[in-house]
This record gives structure tokens, C-alpha cells and sequence, in this order.
């Protein structure tokens, strides 16, 4: 399937109007698996030796400004509650110093969201209202790679062997991954493995003290842009947009799984 790239107003179930899903999988199944395939302007990639990772997650906009020490967040419209669960991480969006919220519990009647602040070791801040959240229901986990090869008759009647003609990155999903209706993002990560390199620390002058040229140190990490261990480059798909839409249909017979 091709992969265009816009946004639109969603819905309460986080589905945009009038944009097709790149997938669409029946809600508590597993099968099919996740496929996309990725090339650039040299054909299909090579993907030897490369790391395969995917998140999925469910967007939704804060109701009203929350301050640090809150753990209680309600959804702007109600767009999002439905698609979020217990442990969930909630990403809270902005350029620098991301915080991460857990999701503990919920009051279905006011439709709150009960959270664990600072989660992971981030920073707690303040959130205006409407501050875009990413509610992550699968979180950089492991996908696989698979490539095809053929044969290729050339001009001349010479015959090119193994010749890469498709990359794929797979995501077999897991029994939580779709325990939920509506409508998701995915992004898939490769991730190139090298030697272990420390990481230089970023410098930012304070402004408080530009006089005395006095440095506040932030670290990679703190700023969210630190590569993992011993990786040496990253590259996303799709490369551009939110991500690829995946929509979790309901099932007449989902619900009887619970009591099975």
C-alpha cells in the first residue's frame, strides 16, 4: 500500500477524516503481521547487520494546563481516552527535556487520568492546555528485517545474480498491541550497531549569568537526543508525517475472548 503523508482533524476513536489507514487489523487479533517496505533513491535498502525497532502510539491534546506536581490529566474532546490503557507511557510534546508520564489508573466516569509524573527519570514541568501527548501502547520494540532477491536479465543478455529487489521491517504484534479500538501511529527505527562512544555533553549559556560567561552543562540524554549504546546512526520510516495510520477495529466476537 502507498504511504501518503497528511493530517487531519480526528475523530473520538483518533481517526482522521477522510485519511485511509496504512493498516487496519481486527481488534485483540495478531495476524497479520506489520510489513513495510523501505528504498531510498539507490533502490531497496540493504539491511544487513541493521537493528529493527517500532512504537506505536495514540495522539490526543491536553484538556487543561496541568502543573508538576498533578497527577490527575483529562483529554481535550475526549479524543484519546479510548485508546489508552494501564502502563501506557504519555509523551508529552515539545523540542527540549521531554517529560514521561505512566499511566496508572482511570475514573471512567469523569474520564480522568490518573498518572505517575517524571517517569523514567524525566523532568517534570508544567503543560498548557492543549499540549499534544503521545500515548505510547508499544514503545521501541523489537521488529525484523527481511530482504528478496533475484535474478536480473540484463540489456546485453548478461544475467545479474542476487540482485536486492525488496527490504522489508516486520512487526509480529503482540497480545496488548491491539487490546484497544481506534486509531494508532507507528513508526518503524533502524539502528546501525558500532563501537561504544561516550557522549560529548551540549554547552547552553545561562542567560542569568551571561556576564560572567558562566556554562550550564546539558547532557545529550537530558536533551532527548542521546543515541542509544553502542549505536552509531538512526534512521526512521516513514520519513515523513506522524507516522503510519493503524486502525484496531471492533469485533463482534472480541469481547467473549475476556470470559474465555
Amino acid at each position: 500500500m502507498s504511504y501518503s503523508c497528511q493530517d487531519d482533524c480526528p475523530d473520538l476513536s483518533g481517526c482522521p477524516e477522510g485519511q485511509t489507514p496504512f493498516f487496519t487489523i481486527r481488534r485483540r487479533d495478531t495476524k497479520p503481521d506489520l510489513v513495510f517496505e523501505v528504498s531510498d533513491c539507490d533502490g531497496p535498502i540493504d539491511l544487513t547487520g541493521l537493528v529493527a525497532e517500532i512504537s506505536m502510539w495514540a495522539l490526543a491534546k491536553l484538556k487543561k494546563t496541568i502543573a508538576p506536581e498533578d497527577t490527575i490529566i483529562s483529554l481535550a474532546d475526549g479524543v484519546g481516552f479510548e485508546q489508552i490503557t494501564v502502563g501506557d507511557v504519555i509523551l508529552v510534546s515539545r523540542s527540549r527535556a521531554i517529560e514521561q508520564m505512566l499511566v496508572l489508573s482511570f475514573d471512567e466516569t469523569k474520564k480522568l487520568i490518573y498518572v505517575h509524573r517524571g517517569y523514567h527519570g524525566s523532568r517534570t514541568f508544567e503543560h498548557p492546555k492543549g499540549s499534544v501527548l503521545k500515548i505510547f501502547r508499544v514503545l521501541n520494540a523489537s521488529a525484523s528485517t527481511e530482504m528478496e532477491y533475484m535474478d536480473i536479465m540484463q540489456v546485453d543478455g548478461s544475467v545479474k545474480t542476487n540482485v536486492l529487489v525488496k527490504s522489508k521491517l516486520v512487526y509480529e504484534w503482540g497480545e496488548g498491541d491491539t487490546c484497544l479500538p481506534g486509531c494508532f501511529w507507528a513508526e518503524f527505527k533502524l539502528i546501525k550497531i558500532s563501537s561504544a562512544t561516550p557522549f560529548a555533553p551540549m554547552y547552553l549559556v545561562d542567560p542569568s549569568s551571561i556576564s560572567g560567561i558562566s556554562l550550564v552543562s546539558y547532557s545529550n540524554e537530558d536533551l532527548g537526543c542521546a543515541l542509544p549504546t553502542n549505536a552509531e546512526w538512526i534512521r526512521r520510516f516513514p520519513t515523513c508525517g506522524e507516522g503510519l495510520l493503524i486502525k484496531v477495529e471492533e469485533s463482534p466476537t472480541s469481547e467473549m475472548l475476556l470470559g474465555a
